[in-house]
C-alpha cells in the first residue's frame, strides 16, 4: 500500500485527504455519498440492484476500490501524528471506522442509519452524554460502554 503524505498543511494531498476525511464524520455527507455515488458503497436502490453486484455477489470494482481507499485512511488517520490535524476526532474516527464494514457501507443508505449517527455527539458520544475522556481508566470505560446502549451501523439498540 502506498505511504501516506506527510503530515503537513503545506502538502497538497494532505490536505485534500485532511477534508475529506473530515467530510466524513458529517451524516449527511455520507448519505449523500450513498444516494449519489451507489456504485462507491456498494449500496443498492430499486433502480440498480442487478447492477450492483456481480451473479456471485461480490462487490463491484469500485466499490472495492473505495473500500480499500477508507481502509488505507483509516490506517493512518487513526494514529496520534494525524489525528491531532482532525477537528472533530470521535466523529471522523467513528465514521472511517464504521466505513471498514461492508454491512456498514451498504445500509447507509437508510435514513435510520443517517438518523442513528445524526444522533450520536460530535465526539462519537449518545446525544446528552459527555464522551469518554481521555486517559481514564479502562475499565471504567468498559463498565460505561456495558451501561449505554449498543450501536450497530449506527442504529441504537
Amino acid at each position: 500500500m502506498e505511504q501516506p503524505p506527510p503530515p503537513t498543511l503545506t502538502n497538497p494531498r494532505f490536505t485534500l485527504e485532511l477534508e475529506f476525511v473530515l467530510s466524513l464524520a458529517n451524516p449527511h455527507y455520507l448519505s449523500h455519498l450513498a444516494v449519489n455515488y451507489p456504485k462507491l458503497l456498494g449500496t443498492s436502490t430499486a433502480d440498480n440492484t442487478n447492477d450492483e453486484n456481480d451473479a456471485d455477489g461480490t462487490a463491484s470494482p469500485d466499490a472495492q476500490a473505495f473500500a480499500a481507499y477508507l481502509a488505507y485512511l483509516y490506517s493512518y488517520w487513526k494514529t496520534p501524528e494525524y489525528a491531532q490535524f482532525l477537528t472533530h476526532p470521535g466523529a471522523t474516527l467513528r465514521a472511517l471506522r464504521l466505513l471498514q464494514e461492508e454491512a456498514f457501507r451498504r445500509d447507509i443508505i437508510r435514513p435510520q442509519v443517517i438518523e442513528g449517527l445524526l444522533g450520536m455527539g460530535v465526539e462519537g458520544a449518545p446525544a446528552g452524554q459527555e464522551p469518554e475522556a481521555s486517559g481514564t481508566d479502562p475499565e471504567q470505560g468498559k463498565q460505561n460502554a456495558e451501561q449505554q446502549p449498543e450501536i450497530k451501523n449506527g442504529i441504537k439498540t
